[in-house]
């Protein structure tokens, strides 16, 4: 068991997450220097954990490849490198402050908290789903942080925005779409009809340029085109960042079980902190115009026989002392095989006593006899004579 933290110091009723705080704290620490990107996405991420020590720390969602587990709020590039989260801990989320809570909602918060750590937000664009997105939060990013944001919406939380309904969609075909605008408040709202209806708002794209994409169709038996706006192009685009860092962590995640829940979230910052040096690598290499690049499971295993060997001292290899004596082995000689034409020809195959030796089809056994030709020993046994020699 690694202690992080003095349990006598800390309270755990100021800090759910006391017994790890350290290990967060340097890991946000750490990231929150990597030079960003322009285009984030904001989701959840679940660190496996079917413990009860953890409380009602550990969540339950079943939507999710682990349903039991750690919930850690992620902003993340489109490229899976990880620049800020925050570990769901239920009220306490935001500590002392709570921040837009209350006004915006939980999710629309999280969202807000970690949009601070952006930088130049300006020149970002920020991508989520539907259970952060809100009008209110769009509206928010962009009037006080300048922060152009794009994200699907649940139909409950449009506000009297108006579209066409889902039965009046389908019946006009895979790719049609209603759209809003409010230009005072700079949103874009789409309801585009795929296999289904789907509603994204936005305040940096709407419906123009109009792309056409391919879709499988089940009546016709092959792809076909459907029509679809700019905004479901961006958010596809730009929107799997979380979703890619998840993929890389499960792909080699440490093997380490514990029934410790504090180890479960040490594990996945450590998994995290391996994935981003790999992504900076493979940055620096394509800034340095090298076209091969070594694969995270080849870069984790030298990252991991870096830290087996850090810190100690090579040893010097040991000089031959003056009266070391070479140990002399006594080599016996080998009976050369006879070429095939002589091995095989089943003449003059006779038995001979001889000095004793090993039986050419014996694992253990031992025998005088041997043949005359060959000079291959053979235990007199069932099965077994000169023809086998």
């Amino acid at each position: 068991m690694i202690h992080f933290q003095d349990n006598a110091i800390s309270d755990p009723d100021q800090d759910r997450l006391f017994k790890v705080r350290p290990v967060l704290e340097l890991m946000r620490k750490k990231i929150l220097k990597i030079e960003s990107e322009n285009q984030f996405s904001i989701d959840e991420m679940m660190v496996p954990y079917k413990g009860i020590k953890a409380g009602s720390l550990r969540q339950y969602l079943p939507s999710k490849p682990h349903h039991w587990g750690f919930k850690i709020f992620v902003l993340a590039g489109v490229s899976g490198m990880v620049y800020d989260f925050l570990v769901y801990t239920g009220k306490s989320i935001f500590g002392a402050e709570q921040g837009p809570a209350k006004e915006l909602g939980l999710g629309a918060s999280v969202v807000v908290e970690l949009c601070k750590t952006i930088n130049n937000p300006m020149e970002c664009v920020v991508y989520f789903d539907n259970f952060f997105t809100t009008l209110p939060l769009i509206v928010h990013l962009n009037e006080s942080l300048g922060l152009r944001s794009l994200g699907t919406i649940r139909k409950n939380r449009l506000k009297g925005c108006h579209l066409e309904d889902d039965h009046k969609l389908k019946s006009q075909g895979r790719g049609s779409f209603d759209y809003r605008v409010d230009n005072e408040a700079k949103v874009a709202i789409v309801k585009w009809f795929d296999n289904k209806a789907v509603t994204l708002a936005s305040s940096c794209a709407a419906v123009s340029p109009v792309k056409e994409v391919r879709r499988f169709s089940k009546e016709q038996k092959k792809r076909v085109g459907v029509t679809c706006p700019n905004i479901v192009t961006q958010y596809n685009v730009h929107m799997g960042g979380v979703d890619l860092a998840d993929m890389m962590v499960a792909l080699y995640r440490t093997p380490a079980k514990s029934h410790w829940w504090s180890m479960s979230l040490f594990w996945q910052m450590a998994d995290i902190a391996i994935n981003n040096a790999w992504l900076l690598y493979r940055r620096d290499a394509k800034s340095l115009g090298e076209v091969k690049h070594k694969k995270l499971k080849t870069f984790r295993l030298e990252v991991a026989d870096g830290l087996i060997h850090a810190g100690k001292k090579k040893a010097r290899p040991s000089k031959p002392r003056e009266d070391d004596v070479p140990t002399k082995y006594i080599q016996r000689p080998v009976t050369p095989r006879p070429v095939d034409d002589i091995w095989y020809d089943k003449v003059d195959h006779f038995l001979v006593f001889s000095d004793r030796g090993r039986c050419k089809l014996c694992s253990n056994g031992k025998s005088t006899i041997a043949c005359q030709k060959c000079g291959v020993r053979l235990c007199i046994v069932t099965g077994k004579n000169p023809r086998n020699c």
